[in-house]
């Protein structure tokens, strides 16, 4: 989708939806012993999506990727639309819609790989993490210039939720 002025359009943003690997992670994965899938999370990505969960956006995470731990981490900050082991987020990001009553042109897409490509061509805006594939940056509107689980998500929401006058204000 083409956009205009970029801090504009993202004014007219009402829920996002994140990649979890690659984008709330570095994309690394520990296995332990027993075959849990670990992965590491930036405290600061989870404070801006309490903040936009707490004004009222709707938050959808649609990955490939599964466990408990990675369930447990983002139904911890609120999120109650999570799509794990997904093969088609497109299909994912169409029941978001509906589910959520947002329309893809009011949606933010944050994704890092190649899956991602397909949804963030739906979505008013497609983001990326600055170390994101190369394809993935050659399709979308901005890419952040912080990596995967290294503060992209809190770069995101954080401007959106400033250009609609709901971030912290002191």
């Amino acid at each position: 989708m083409m956009i205009g002025n970029f801090k504009e359009e993202i004014a007219r943003i009402r829920a996002f939806v994140f990649d979890v690997d690659g984008v709330f992670t570095d994309a690394r994965i520990l296995i332990t012993p027993s075959g849990e899938f670990l992965r590491e999370y930036n405290m600061r990505d989870g404070l801006a999506v309490v903040r936009a969960i707490q004004k009222g956006y709707p938050i959808a995470i649609i990955s490939g990727g599964r466990g408990n731990q990675l369930r447990q981490r983002m139904e911890g900050l609120g999120i109650r639309h999570i799509y794990m082991g997904q093969e088609s987020k497109m299909e994912a990001l169409l029941h978001f819609a509906a589910e959520s009553g947002v329309p893809l042109e009011e949606m933010l897409y944050m994704g890092d790989d190649v899956p991602d490509i397909e949804p963030m061509r739906a979505v008013r805006i497609a983001v990326a993490p600055s170390d994101a594939d190369s394809m993935v940056k050659g399709v979308v509107h901005y890419v952040s210039a912080f990596g995967g689980g290294r503060g992209c998500v809190r770069d995101i929401v954080e401007q959106v939720l400033r250009a609609r006058g709901d971030w912290f204000t002191c």
